[in-house]
């Protein structure tokens, strides 16, 4: 495969993802990658990140590895369009507000436990800055 065939690949999965992502809740998303020079399996780490322009956050849905920008895309896409992670994870609410902001929000993440779905409302923010409950959603 061309560079340019990789490229367009890549920008087909991540409009792909963009698109699941935007008809499930609306939201856009982002992808964040970090290469890993120390390993020869897991060369890239994306973190597909989404932002809802409600309350003007970015928040992290999901974290892979890969060998590569689209081998970590093509298990996201598998990612979503599978339903049995569910039965490994569960719905958590975390109902936050911004220190100082009267408005409060109510966000959802898919995680394996409150500490998952924590640490997915926190990524790269400053604790200090929110005020946040989680709770995991009952299960229908």
């Amino acid at each position: 495969m061309s560079k340019i065939d990789k490229k367009l690949e890549q920008i087909k999965l991540q409009h792909q993802i963009g698109e699941l992502l935007h008809q499930d809740n609306g939201v856009s998303c982002h992808f964040d990658y970090h290469v890993n020079l120390l390993s020869d399996y897991e060369t890239i780490k994306l973190n597909v990140l989404t932002y809802n322009k409600r309350h003007n956050e970015y928040m992290l849905l999901h974290t892979i590895k890969g060998t590569s920008s689209i081998d970590c895309l093509t298990k996201t896409v598998t990612f979503l369009n599978q339903k049995d992670h569910r039965s490994t994870t569960h719905s958590y609410s975390v109902k936050w507000q911004k220190v100082g902001d009267s408005t409060s929000y109510i966000s959802y993440f898919m995680a394996v436990d409150e500490e998952e779905a924590t640490n997915k409302f926190l990524h790269e923010k400053n604790p200090k800055e929110y005020t946040f409950e989680v709770y995991q959603n009952p299960v229908a």
